[in-house]
């Protein structure tokens, strides 16, 4: 089996898991945070980490790319932020902690990834990636928290 069928394998697992998990009204309402949190910040990660700083990226894609940019990762960071964003505690400190261990599983399954051949890291696996993990998770946490403050409509949709 081609190393880049990992990439399919990988995002149908994540979706059967969260189809799973998390119920349907909440997969609709996080989906539109998802793909900004996930799909968007991800694809711009790519470009800038991979294309423009050459700290690494996604490798063997092969047939599963846009213009050199593979679109299985975009969309399993999608589901991975619809999972995130509904396992998000509300109170304090495990409001702290879950992006803190959740940048640690990044940082441990991006050199998972490594090993499989389908990512590299140029500059070190793990504080650059680890500072990189826990800016993208506090971001996404501290940014979601003050929209769904702001809406007011997260604690309807939760209880």
């Amino acid at each position: 089996m081609p190393t880049y069928f990992i990439y399919p394998i990988y995002t149908i697992c994540m979706f059967i898991i969260t189809y799973l998990l998390v119920p349907r009204q909440a997969i609709r309402y996080l989906l539109r945070y998802s793909i900004v949190f996930g799909f968007l910040t991800d694809m711009m990660m790519v470009i800038l980490f991979t294309k423009i700083i050459g700290l690494g990226g996604y490798i063997n894609f092969g047939p599963f790319c846009f213009k050199g940019i593979p679109f299985f990762p975009l969309i399993a960071w999608t589901i991975y932020y619809v999972l995130y964003l509904y396992l998000l505690p509300r109170e304090k400190p495990w409001i702290y902690i879950f992006p803190i261990a959740a940048a640690f599983f990044s940082v441990l399954f991006s050199n998972v990834l490594q090993n499989l051949g389908i990512f590299v890291w140029n500059w070190g696996t793990l504080i650059i990636p680890l500072a990189i993990y826990l800016i993208w998770h506090t971001a996404v946490t501290w940014a979601y928290l003050k929209i769904s403050k702001a809406l007011n409509d997260s604690d309807r949709l939760f209880t």
